[in-house]
């Protein structure tokens, strides 16, 4: 369960505040993601069917105080003012019996930002407001993201703000390296855009009850289930035909230090899952044409993002996209040249994230 022993002192904390607030124990999702928060790594935490999801965010920030004398900084981005009220009332919940010295205020309770003034001028540990609401207060200093410690986001299943991801976007890009950022989201697909905020090695971490446990650490997702079944597998084949794995052994043996053998094996499962989860694409066929695209890594762009984009557009397959090379400032993708025709009359000026792209045929090399 992600290294709990190392935070062992802040689960029990953590535990001993539900308990003062009526809770007798901690909920699977809360086991799982208590480790995860206090790991300070960037995280992505699916919270379909799961129980607990605000207090599992809101309790590490409170007990912080304890744990430096510095107290935490946390901004809680959310998208509507029903969201907003519920974690007040969790917050309220849980404090009442508690009584934290960090301090909790909300935000767009009404229209006029001017009312939020005096809530801020009390210097809170912990802000919640609406994303739109809380760029507003960005840009006239009220709040400086650079001094944020915590940036929490919940992703709505079906946003009711139009420009919440671009929201969301401008305020992470205000806050400084060290800050931690946690995402929760109803399913994890809907992070597949948003997750570019988060730094890695990052935490993925799926609460379906089917897919308990799985974490990724770095870029790759470790599916528990899958390898052990490949251990078991493996294991099976050794005692079938150990002699077969004689020399093998006298090799390893001799190269491989006794301390970093459990090392060496998982680096080898590692291997295997990273060749047995690489797709295999097909390059399609036909005369194929080059297009240039005006957005590259600087604007967060992979490219996965661009085949996303190819596909939903042109409303094609991904087998259907020949190779795509992402630079700095723009990329290139590969089409037949039917489809590029297409690609430049339907996408060129079109919007994405914001801002409009130029798709269009690119210049050979003289």
């Amino acid at each position: 369960m992600l290294h709990q022993f190392r935070h062992q002192d802040k689960i029990n904390k953590v535990t001993t505040a539900l308990k003062l607030s009526g809770f007798n124990s901690l909920t699977p999702f809360q086991k799982n993601v208590f480790p995860a928060i206090f790991s300070g790594r960037d995280l992505i935490i699916e919270t379909s069917q799961a129980k607990g999801i605000v207090i599992s965010f809101l309790l590490p920030v409170l007990i912080g105080k304890f744990q430096k004398k510095n107290s935490p900084s946390a901004l809680i981005l959310t998208d509507t003012l029903a969201s907003v009220n519920r974690i007040e009332n969790n917050y309220q919940l849980i404090n009442k019996s508690n009584k934290f010295k960090n301090s909790l205020i909300t935000l767009g309770n009404d229209t006029n930002p001017g009312n939020d003034i005096p809530k801020l001028h009390k210097n809170p540990d912990i802000i919640v407001g609406i994303s739109s609401r809380i760029i507003d207060h960005i840009r006239r200093n009220n709040i400086i993201p650079g001094n944020i410690d915590t940036l929490i986001i919940e992703i709505p299943e079906i946003s009711s703000q139009s420009s919440f991801e671009q929201n969301v976007y401008f305020i992470a890009s205000k806050v400084n390296r060290k800050t931690q950022i946690q995402i929760y989201v109803n399913n994890i697909t809907q992070a597949r855009e948003i997750d570019k905020i988060l730094k890695h090695p990052k935490i993925l971490l799926y609460t379906d009850r089917e897919k308990l446990g799985i974490i990724t650490q770095g870029d790759s997702a470790v599916d528990k289930e899958k390898l052990e079944q490949q251990i078991k597998t493996i294991i099976q084949d050794i005692k079938a035909n150990p002699d077969d794995l004689s020399e093998y052994r006298k090799i390893f043996k001799k190269n491989v230090p006794f301390f970093l053998r459990s090392y060496f094996a998982g680096k080898l499962l590692q291997d295997l899952e990273g060749t047995s989860n690489k797709p295999s694409r097909r390059v399609p066929s036909g005369n194929m044409k080059t297009l240039f695209v005006s957005i590259g890594r600087r604007r967060r762009v992979h490219p996965r993002d661009l085949m996303k984009l190819f596909q939903k557009a042109l409303d094609i397959k991904s087998t259907e996209i020949g190779p795509i090379k992402v630079l700095d400032n723009y990329s290139f993708i590969d089409l037949n040249e039917k489809l590029s025709t297409k690609a430049v009359e339907q996408m060129n000026g079109m919007e994405y994230r914001g801002r409009k792209i130029s798709v269009d045929y690119a210049k050979k090399r003289t």
